[in-house]
């Protein structure tokens, strides 16, 4: 830190001390006041007391609503420490002591920063020779920086994070990347079939609009419908980015992979499906293995030769899906697929506690395999 830099840090730190002497002289006062009333009365006691409800109502002060929030606020700006501090505590009870304890250094602090300004270096410049007038000014400019390192620190402790914050805070963080990888694989997967679905159904109407214009206006209906679609996946994902409530999606599952696949054949793609029938399938297993069987198509198709793309599942212990497709010439220069299509399906089967294979079989051939454990046991579809 620069000079310049180091005094305009001591100099805020000195306004966050007299805050506290601004405090000390009010409650000192009040407690002054009370006092007195025990001198006049000759009772010791009335004084003591006054001093000990004095206290009480500093503490009583310290332990109000938005008074750390305060604080906090006061000793980011003035103080600058070089901790964290914390505005909303995982466990707010934790914290009111430990508020209260700061608030309590905050005031006799700044109560003894107060008397040194005030009246430490008028008496020194009066009473003093004037070296030892400087001395005691320095000596007395040095204690009050000392005082604003110290309160510093204290914030840090007082109004710093926790354990219980921190494992709070890196559970927000977690919670937070974990959304947005599911959000960037939700797009990933049902933009990118969009787009596949849109790209066959273009190539397929071109081929027919001359002879065979009904054929080719399904398909540019087929077209605005995916696209339509995509949209408003689109606008939805970017609702959610924007914390924006948005109606919810419907969400496909395994009863709609027939439709899946017929998307593709009408487009030209030449898909063999042998589907069991998904009776009694959870929910979340069946959603998101609609995602496996849309995500493993796009991916034939895209690095496919064009040949027949062979789609089966099966149903037993597990969910079993497997994808055949012969290998193209892009796939076989990459030498493998990659992206963030497999990687997002390596994590959806993942949290289902299942396994993904992907691999080639021989030279030809591509296989994707996913098997999704089921919990139950139940017989193969004849």
């Amino acid at each position: 830190m620069s000079a310049a830099g180091a005094i305009r840090t001591a100099l805020l730190r000195t306004v966050f001390l007299l805050i506290g002497a601004a405090l000390f002289l009010a409650f000192g006062l009040l407690g002054l006041s009370v006092a007195a009333v025990g001198r006049t009365t000759a009772h010791v006691f009335v004084g003591v007391v006054g001093v000990v409800l004095v206290v009480a109502l500093l503490v009583a002060v310290s332990l109000f609503p938005g008074v750390r929030d305060v604080e906090v606020a006061a000793a980011r700006i003035l103080l600058d420490p070089d901790g964290e501090l914390v505005e909303e505590p995982a466990e707010p009870r934790r914290h009111r002591w430990r508020t209260t304890w700061f608030v309590l250094a905050h005031v006799l602090l700044g109560g003894l920063t107060g008397t040194a300004l005030v009246v430490g270096i008028p008496l020194a410049a009066s009473e003093l020779p004037w070296y030892a007038a400087v001395g005691a000014v320095v000596g007395i400019l040095a204690a009050v920086a000392a005082l604003g390192i110290l309160l510093a620190r204290l914030a840090v402790v007082c109004l710093g994070p926790t354990d219980t914050d921190r494992l709070a805070v890196a559970e927000q963080r977690i919670r937070r990347e974990h959304g947005q990888r599911m959000l960037a694989r939700d797009l990933h997967d049902g933009i990118g079939h969009a787009l596949s679905v849109i790209s066959l159904q273009a190539v397929a109407g071109r081929r027919v609009v001359d002879r065979d214009p009904e054929h080719a206006a399904e398909s540019l209906e087929i077209i605005a419908r995916t696209a339509r679609d995509a949209l408003d996946e689109l606008d939805h994902a970017l609702g959610v980015l924007r914390d924006e409530p948005t109606a919810r999606l419907p969400e496909q599952r395994l009863t709609d992979v027939p439709a899946l696949v017929a998307s593709y054949v009408s487009a030209g793609a030449d898909v063999r499906a042998d589907l069991a029938e998904p009776a009694g399938i959870a929910p979340l297993v069946s959603r998101e293995a609609y995602r496996i069987v849309q995500e493993a198509l796009t991916n034939a198709h895209k690095h496919g030769d064009g040949t027949a793309i062979v789609l089966t599942t099966h149903f037993g212990p597990a969910l079993v899906v497997e994808v055949r497709n012969g290998i193209g010439a892009r796939a076989t220069s990459r030498g493998q697929r990659s992206g963030h299509g497999l990687a997002g399906l390596r994590e959806r089967v993942a949290l289902l506690g299942g396994k993904l294979e992907v691999g080639t079989v021989d030279a030809t051939t591509w296989v994707l395999l996913a098997r999704v454990p089921l919990g139950i046991d139940r017989e193969p579809r004849p």
